[in-house]
This record gives C-alpha cells, structure tokens and sequence, in this order.
C-alpha cells in the first residue's frame, strides 16, 4: 500500500470499523509520525560517510561468487553509482538484503543509514528486517559517534515499539 493509500485512524471510523481496528490505525499513524522525525537526525548524524569498496553488488557478487579477484570487484562496484548514502535507491536496498552478511566494516557504516531511512519511509510496514539485525548485532558500534549511536539506538527503540 503506498502512502496515500494508508487508511487514517478518522477515516477509519468514519467508514465504521470496530473500536480495537481504529486503536491500530492510531498506532500506525503515531509509529509513521516517529519514525519519519527521526529520519533528518539520521540525515545529520551520518552525512559524510564515504563511499566503501564493498558495495550493494560487490556483497551480491561474493554472496553468489564467494570469490573475487580484484578486477571483479571494480566491476561490480562501478553498478553502484552512488557516491553518498543518501542517493542509493531504494529498488536497490530492497534487492539487497543480505548485504549486512557480506559487508565490510566501511560498508557497514556507509548503508546502514541508507537502510534505517529506507525502514523509517515504511514504517510501520514489515519485511525489511536486515538494518534492524545489522543493529542488534551491534558490531562495528566502535565505528559509530555519539550522534550516530543515538540514531542507532532511536532505531531499535522505534521498532520495538511498534513490532
């Protein structure tokens, strides 16, 4: 269901649905309003993150190659034209799942912004559940600031809530 198409909590009893259905919606529409506020502190936090060597289609190659030479490497990377976080789209972070198996520490860092905004955009939706394991795992955490961490942390709180 795309953002329009999200029946509101007022729509919701105007239409007559029963008491517990509306209490949902309300939810759902609280859970959107969060999770969209926390997106520009994610934006703020993790601005500047550069580019790593193990991209998107550097992860699939090594999760259906297992192994690259370094020329193979260069060619995958070179499909992912994205030079910040903020512009990998989000056909590719839904392709992509398993990149969190696959990455480096430096990739790590630089996507795991991409996918939490990608969540936030979807929340309180399902079935992208690989940011939020990337954060419960909490490795490279040493790599992340202050800020960073709060963003982190924000995250998890957020899904929780909602789950």
């Amino acid at each position: 269901m795309t953002e329009p198409e999200k029946l509101t909590a007022a729509e919701g009893k105007v239409r007559g649905y029963d008491p517990a259905t509306v209490c949902q919606l309300q939810a759902a529409e609280i859970a959107r309003s969060e999770a969209r506020a926390l997106i520009p502190e994610i934006e703020s936090a993790f601005d500047g993150v550069p580019r790593p060597r193990i991209t998107l289609s550097v992860a699939r190659g090594y999760d259906d190659e297992w192994n690259l030479s370094e020329e193979r490497v260069a060619e995958l990377n070179a499909l992912d034209p994205e030079q910040t976080w903020q512009e990998v789209p989000d056909q590719a972070i839904e392709g992509s799942q398993e990149y969190f198996t696959f990455s480096d520490p430096c990739g790590w860092l630089f996507y795991l912004p991409a996918f939490m905004c990608h969540c936030l955009r979807k929340f309180p939706d399902r079935g992208w559940e690989a940011v939020r394991l990337a954060c419960e795992r909490r490795t490279h955490f040493d790599l992340l600031g202050v800020d960073q961490l709060r963003c982190v942390d924000r995250f998890l709180h957020l899904c929780s809530r909602h789950d």
